[in-house]
């Protein structure tokens, strides 16, 4: 017996390992991403990418990874981490990983983490930014034609979802088409970034607008990307719920099959006015200080960011559509848990005696205490909003400065692109990360 009890609790050690980054962790690395060392932060994810992250996270160990490389301008690394994500997370759709019965049993992080819509659209703009930053055009198309891809496919297979396409990512898509002369594919992809973000006009997010100068063939144009904030975490939160509001959880569920159905009567009738607990995930906001930019430039007046994608209220409004689903499978785990222990404690009693029925139920208990855990992973490292400026220079080189202001308008940091090369009649990209 003693040798079952130690065995059960290495599982429930190695079950509950599975959960990711932890609050605490979270906020060590965003802590070093607001004093500008991503490198620290860098450092940090690579020693924890076993203990912290292991097989099942590996998605996440390599987009926070890409994370910090990006934003110590370091595109070749960020590039490699990112299409390392990327074929994880293809080989994973492939798969059709979905609920299997350790998430029914035990709880969701017993699957591997598969990004939701808004991390993978991000995804291929990232990927995409790395490669224009490495003077490779040819293969940011090829980026942008994926990203429209799998946004045009989520569109048509959930039309009545309100966040089922990436304004912004369709925008940069059809800025990267017109780039490489695509002017059907950049007039169709601008179409779709102009219909979502008239769909989504709950989100503080809006459709680019950059006046022409007079003289603008004369010139060339740089885009500023100011990826600012930190992304809402996800937390674990409670509720109780009255037992004879949850019949549905015992109705066609497959893992109580073998459960004699006087057995699940006698268990609802013992339990009928009483509650059961489950928890579910919920977005939590993470301060930050900088509200928004300005960029300017020697020859060309100061322009003001403009918020082009509200990454917040896309992670908020991706889990709010997938909360129903979330709501029954955490419902119909809970109460699976419940009726299996009772089962267990019965046959225990019977074949054994009823102190070992007694250990039998508490160790259930045990176990489904430890291991009714939300779902709180996710790709935490992201900005929560992503700025845009345009600026139309004459050719040449030229120093682009980046203010970040607070929400009084004072200038808490500045950055400097130094020695841009413009050149006239095409865009040159360039982007900055804060995160405080």
């Amino acid at each position: 017996m003693k040798a079952r009890l130690a065995l059960l609790i290495i599982a429930i050690g190695v079950l509950t390992a599975c959960a990711g980054p932890s609050l605490r962790y979270k906020k060590d690395i965003l802590s070093k991403m607001d004093a500008g060392q991503f490198e620290k932060a860098e450092k940090i994810i690579e020693e924890n990418r076993k203990k912290t992250y292991g097989s099942k996270n590996a998605v996440l160990y390599y987009l926070d990874l890409s994370t910090q490389q990006g934003a110590r301008y370091d595109s070749r690394a960020s590039l490699s981490s990112l299409t390392n994500a990327g074929d994880i997370t293809e080989e994973l759709f492939t798969r059709s990983v979905s609920a299997a019965m350790g998430t029914l049993i035990i709880n969701d992080n017993t699957t591997p983490y598969v990004p939701p819509l808004f991390e993978r659209s991000l995804m291929y703009f990232y990927r995409a930014a790395d490669y224009l930053s490495l003077g490779s055009p040819r293969e940011a198309l090829v980026e942008a034609n994926a990203a429209v891809f799998m946004l045009d496919k989520n569109r048509e297979a959930k039309p009545k979802d309100l966040y089922n396409d990436d304004a912004f990512v369709q925008y940069f898509s059809s800025m990267i088409y017109e780039d490489n002369g695509k002017i059907s594919d950049a007039r169709i992809a601008r179409a779709n970034a102009k219909n979502a973000y008239e769909r989504q006009a709950y989100s503080s997010a809006s459709m680019p607008y950059f006046p022409l100068p007079y003289n603008y063939r004369d010139k060339g144009e740089a885009v500023i990307f100011h990826y600012n904030g930190k992304v809402p975490v996800k937390i674990s939160n409670s509720i109780m719920l009255a037992w004879d509001d949850i019949w549905f959880a015992v109705e066609g569920n497959s893992d109580l099959a073998g459960t004699s159905q006087g057995l699940i009567n006698a268990v609802y009738a013992g339990a009928f006015g009483n509650s059961i607990t489950v928890s579910f995930p919920e977005y939590a906001d993470v301060p930050y200080d900088i509200k928004y930019s300005e960029v300017s430039a020697e020859g060309a007046p100061a322009v003001r960011t403009q918020l082009v994608s509200d990454i917040a209220w896309q992670a908020k409004q991706n889990l709010k559509q997938d909360k129903a689903a979330l709501f029954t499978r955490s419902v119909t785990r809970a109460v699976t848990k419940y009726i299996l222990s009772v089962q267990a404690r019965h046959i225990a009693e019977k074949n054994i005696g009823e102190d070992a029925g007694f250990l039998i139920g508490s160790l259930f208990s045990i176990f489904s205490n430890v291991t009714e855990k939300a779902d709180t992973r996710s790709w935490f490292t992201l900005p929560a909003e992503i700025r845009m400026a345009s600026l139309f220079l004459p050719p040449g080189v030229h120093d682009i400065k980046i203010r970040f202001m607070n929400g009084s308008g004072q200038t808490i940091d500045e950055y400097v692109f130094e020695n841009v090369q413009i050149i006239k009649g095409k865009r040159t990209y360039l982007y900055n990360r804060t995160s405080k």
